[in-house]
């Protein structure tokens, strides 16, 4: 079983990929979830500025880093 990577509000992003259906922009951790019966860490995430939120494997999303080219013209820090 794999430990979570992300802790609670640490700022996330989807990780590039051809079949990536996330949208772009900076994410918030909101919560640690049970991981996959496959033991792939799950988490909750909330996009900065307007609140979108959904559940994700850990292997979708990665470190958002400033500059990162995110659409959302953020650097991921709360404002």
């Amino acid at each position: 079983m794999t430990t979570h990577a992300f802790k609670i509000g640490q700022h996330v992003r989807a990780k590039e990929t051809p079949l990536c259906k996330m949208p772009h922009g900076i994410f918030s951790i909101v919560s640690l979830l049970p991981s996959t019966a496959d033991g792939i860490p799950l988490y909750h995430i909330r996009r900065i500025p307007d609140g979108d939120e959904r559940i994700v494997r850990q292997y979708e999303i990665e470190v958002a880093r400033s500059g990162s080219g995110d659409e959302s013209g953020r650097d991921g820090r709360m404002h």
